[in-house]
């Protein structure tokens, strides 16, 4: 009887030269690889001294630049550019129509206010980092007033609102806090608090949610944010015979002004 430690030693065996006698008969696939095309090694080469570029010209020292259109003007500058591409971030679009079709499907409860976290985990719309406008398509299908808070509307969307004696009321978030606005669990696990919210620090956003047109929250705050005057210093020199000149003035207001110059004078 065959042990099976023999017929293991003998299958290894069997394996290993086989693989050793097939060692020189390794190569590449048929059709994987491509000789290499050596240029300028001689005439009997056909590829020889010129290297298939032919003599002298912009092609035989190097290749010609992209886009060049043999001297004529290029078409990238025949046309004048056309429109841009804003900077300020988009938010993302929602319409009134689309709100009472959420309502319809029990989506959105019309009898709480509408808010940004609501609308967010209605599904309606995927991603609100950059927050949320309001547009007037299809008010007309509005069965109840509504109370909506976002971060913007446009004024066919304000006016709707308004007239089936509902409100809007734009609010400004960040980055940061709008996270924490719609998603609060998620800001919570993460940094194991909620962040305090953020007041509007540029002049855009102050002027906008401080526009009782846009109805803004700014609106009626008791301290809201002030635009800052980008001219104003926040130091003035002051000659010290100004002050001198004033004491002068409060002690004695009907006796003549004397200037600046004469007090220094006296001085010397």
């Amino acid at each position: 009887m065959v042990s099976v430690g023999r017929v293991s030693s003998w299958l290894r065996s069997f394996s290993t030269s086989r693989v050793v006698g097939s060692l020189d008969k390794l190569a590449p696939a048929p059709g994987s690889t491509r000789q290499q095309n050596r240029v300028g090694r001689g005439p009997g080469s056909g590829r020889g001294k010129t290297s298939g570029r032919g003599q002298k010209g912009q092609k035989a020292r190097h290749s010609v630049k992209p886009w060049f259109e043999g001297g004529q003007t290029p078409i990238t500058q025949l046309f004048p550019k056309v429109g841009f591409r804003s900077k300020l971030p988009k938010p993302a679009e929602i319409s009134l129509g689309r709100i009472q079709q959420l309502i319809d499907q029990g989506r959105l409860d019309a009898s709480k206010p509408i808010t940004m976290r609501e609308i967010y985990r209605s599904r309606a719309l995927g991603n609100v980092n950059n927050g949320i406008k309001i547009l007037g398509a299809g008010a007309e299908l509005l069965k109840q007033p509504l109370h909506i808070t976002a971060t913007k509307a446009t004024a066919p969307a304000r006016a709707a609102l308004l007239e089936s004696e509902g409100s809007f009321t734009a609010h400004y978030y960040s980055p940061l806090g709008l996270r924490a606005h719609t998603r609060p669990e998620a800001t919570l696990q993460k940094y194991a608090r909620l962040p305090l919210r953020a007041r509007p620090t540029d002049r855009r956003n102050i002027e906008f949610y401080r526009d009782p047109e846009n109805l803004g929250y700014l609106v009626d705050a008791p301290n809201p944010p002030q635009v800052k005057n980008p001219f104003k210093s926040g130091r003035v020199k002051v000659s010290p015979l100004a002050s001198k000149l004033a004491e002068l003035e409060a002690a004695d207001p009907s006796a003549p002004r004397a200037s600046v110059f004469e007090l220094n004078s006296a001085k010397i």
